[in-house]
């Protein structure tokens, strides 16, 4: 076993920061060695989450027609990618798919509208009656995903129930204008500063294979930590037809396996969830992604791509002797 490496996870075991050098080190590496980094970020796992994991599923309640370029979103209006486009659903649905996450077992449900922002006084009304509505009549915790917010929209988010916002910072500031140019990363991190602010939980992180270089992957994790967010979501791409990065190969899984090992040696005690595009990344090896470090993922489907079957994914956690965290 590889010395350095356990020299550096036993940093992480007592949640003491490693160095973006070490980080580095970690990434880079290759060959039989990478899976003495596996070990190790089981091993952190482990000591600040035992066998307990989480699920977490998500609603696209207002889809397509986004005014902004991000080039991995099939649902921006500057690309022909066919997607379903519709404004935003009314608050039965919602309730409804939440209940039926609840049931599957999922913890919370996360309400996702496609856009630059929350752009109509009435739709941050019915996205607020549709949160009280979840809060009033199920047991799973409301989330929600509206893009760039001011204060006084996180505000009356908060006001009407809603307990953590996602807020992707997707990737570094370096690399962030190659894929958006629409908005900017301090955008971004002035969105999470805000809802900080209000008093909401934050669930921030990333989407790789866009063409990001391994010092970005770990400049966003050092952002992360810094920032001090609460749950880190970590994308792969799926490939969308129609949009720029449409001909992108998928990372091979042991890339994709390695980056979340290193995000989990970063960011020791922090919920790590694994999301989008695992299916097409990770392939046969979806199971290893907590043995990788992961503590959560998303379960049932997508925001305009399928999932995999709700109950092979409790199968796995149940083959896996895990713990499904329900509260």
């Amino acid at each position: 076993m590889n010395d350095k490496i356990k020299k550096i996870a036993d940093q992480s075991l007592q949640n003491q920061p490693i160095s973006r050098d070490d980080a580095l080190f970690l990434m880079r590496i290759d060959g039989d060695e990478v899976y003495d980094v596996f070990y190790w970020a089981n091993q952190i796992r482990l000591k600040y989450f035992g066998h307990h994991v989480k699920a977490c599923s998500i609603i696209s309640a207002k889809q397509g027609r986004c005014t902004e370029d991000c080039s991995f979103c099939s649902q921006s209006s500057r690309y022909h990618t066919g997607i379903e486009e519709f404004p935003l659903i009314d608050t039965n649905r919602i309730l409804d798919v939440a209940k039926c996450a609840e049931q599957a077992g999922s913890n919370s449900i996360g309400i996702v509208t496609s856009g630059y922002s929350i752009n109509k006084s009435d739709d941050l009304d019915k996205i607020c009656r549709a949160i009280k509505a979840v809060v009033a009549d199920s047991c799973i915790h409301p989330h929600g995903s509206f893009g760039i917010l001011t204060k006084e929209m996180a505000l009356s988010l908060v006001q009407c129930g809603l307990k953590r916002l996602n807020h992707n910072l997707e990737t570094s500031e370096r690399f962030f204008p190659n894929i958006c140019s629409t908005h900017t990363f301090r955008d971004r991190v002035n969105t999470i500063c805000v809802a900080k602010e209000v008093g909401l939980e934050i669930c921030s992180g990333a989407i790789f294979g866009v063409g990001e270089a391994v010092e970005d992957r770990i400049d966003l994790a050092f952002t992360l930590k810094n920032l001090d967010v609460d749950v880190v979501p970590l994308n792969f791409l799926y490939p969308v037809s129609g949009t720029p990065l449409e001909s992108s190969i998928p990372l091979p899984p042991m890339e994709a396996l390695k980056i979340i090992s290193v995000f989990r040696f970063i960011l020791p005690d922090k919920e790590i969830k694994i999301a989008g595009g695992r299916e097409k990344n990770l392939r046969d090896l979806q199971s290893w992604m907590f043995y990788a470090g992961a503590n959560s993922t998303m379960i049932g489907n997508y925001l305009t791509t399928t999932g995999r079957k709700i109950e092979d994914d409790l199968e796995m956690i149940k083959d896996l002797h895990l713990e499904l965290q329900t509260s």
